[in-house]
């Protein structure tokens, strides 16, 4: 995808060895795929900026290790070789050290800390391959490797713990709660239950607009993070505060109340600016630094948004090596949005709801609980097992419409990737 970048020190008696390596890779890879800077950067260029372009835009770092190497080292910052070893390890590269004849793999405590992990990188001995073969394998397989998309994990113990997070939930109002507050726990436990009915309320509007919702955020995901930002979430943000604070005013909110719930819509407000500015930040590097890796476990969302980049990015000419990578990495995660699409509904509950089943788990327990403390001086413990019963009833209908509507939106995406994958392969010479 990105190509190699070839890390060595300056000197008459290795530079022949560092040139061949950068023919036979250029000869495999080709000269666009391949820098050193000596041979890549032209005359008048920024040498700084170049190298850091360069590196981030690389695949693998090929670090040249001769004798003596560890002890050349400065942390000054004007040594280019310790740099350009720490942006590798702050940036995720891959980084093969290429020890020279005779030498031996550098010890992490002869190494400056900030560049210790380079010690954890599988060395290549010049040595075992003269003609740097096995070299070159391991360098074309790097892209493939990073292409890759794992598996969305299982999370076995989430049904134990949902199981003890529950049990302990309804155990403390029970046990703990004393008898002069049982009468606040009745109105306490009946606002509670309508939680889950107004969740159960908005998951169905979803999933029964699952199309036109599906068709809104597809033509959302082909604006660009500041277009997107503007005419989507900024809109939603400003009328969901506003939204807050007329209820607080419109409602019967004692006066010295009003500031604490205002301040509560600000926070809020504020937590929304900070996510959109993250979110613009995420999807600005992305831009820049095209193509990167989906975050695992992948979801439906991002890889809509990695489509739309790569159809733009095709359509603007965009190196055919970048191109053909972004292909293989959308197909993987496409084959994983696919295979997800058909997990059982504990398995999809547990593995990608995991913190809404604890959650929600605890708070339905408690609920319970609440309504049980307080029924029990009379002994009407019916009616903590009706509430139970229908808020089960009611969070057994919301988990079955969200798990239908997860399984059609990732079969959706998937199956957009695919088709639109096709149409660019049909249309490439």
């Amino acid at each position: 995808m990105g190509g190699t970048f070839i890390n060595y020190r300056r000197h008459d008696e290795r530079i022949a060895f560092v040139r061949t390596l950068y023919a036979t890779l250029a000869a495999r890879f080709g000269d666009n795929a391949v820098f050193l800077d000596s041979a890549t950067i032209g005359h008048g260029r920024r040498y700084p900026n170049q190298l850091r372009r360069h590196l981030d835009r690389s695949d693998v770092v090929v670090v040249v290790v001769h004798d003596g190497w560890a002890e050349e080292l400065r942390t000054d910052g004007t040594d280019w070789v310790h740099n350009e070893i720490r942006w590798a390890l702050a940036a995720g590269k891959t980084i093969i050290p290429l020890l020279m004849d005779g030498v031996a793999m550098p010890r992490a405590r002869d190494l400056p800390r900030t560049i210790r992990e380079f010690t954890n990188f599988q060395a290549h001995r010049a040595s075992d391959d003269p003609e740097h073969v096995r070299l070159c394998e391991k360098i074309a397989d790097e892209p493939r490797r990073r292409a890759s998309i794992g598996q969305t994990p299982a999370r076995p113990w989430a049904g134990p713990l949902t199981a003890l997070l529950g049990l302990v939930a309804f155990a403390a109002p029970v046990l703990l709660l004393p008898p002069e507050t049982r009468d606040a726990a009745i109105y306490i436990s009946v606002a509670a239950t309508v939680l889950p009915l107004a969740a159960m309320i908005a998951v169905a509007l979803v999933s029964l607009g699952r199309k036109p919702i599906n068709s809104a955020e597809r033509i959302a995901q082909d604006f660009d993070p500041t277009t997107y930002n503007l005419l989507v979430v900024a809109p939603g943000g400003i009328v969901l505060t506003g939204f807050s604070v007329a209820i607080v005013f419109s409602s019967p909110v004692e006066p010295q109340m009003r500031p604490l719930f205002v301040l509560i819509a600000g926070g809020g407000a504020m937590y929304l600016l900070f996510m959109v500015l993250q979110q613009y930040k995420t999807e600005k590097f992305r831009e820049d630094h095209w193509p990167v890796r989906l975050k695992e476990p992948v979801k439906p969302a991002p890889v809509r948004r990695e489509l739309e980049r790569l159809l733009r990015k095709h359509a603007a000419g965009g190196d055919p090596e970048r191109v053909r990578w972004h292909i293989t990495h959308l197909e993987n995660a496409a084959d994983v949005l696919s295979r997800d699409g058909t997990r059982d509904r504990w398995s999809w509950l547990t593995a990608d709801q995991t913190w809404q089943l604890l959650l929600g788990t605890a708070w339905i327990a408690a609920t319970v609980g609440l309504m049980t403390s307080a029924a029990l001086p009379t002994m009407r413990l019916w009616v903590p097992a009706v509430v139970l019963a229908a808020i089960a009833l009611i969070a057994g209908i919301t988990v079955e419409a969200a798990y239908r509507r997860q399984v059609w939106v990732r079969r959706t995406v998937a199956d957009e990737v695919h088709v639109q994958i096709q149409r660019i392969q049909d249309w490439s010479p």
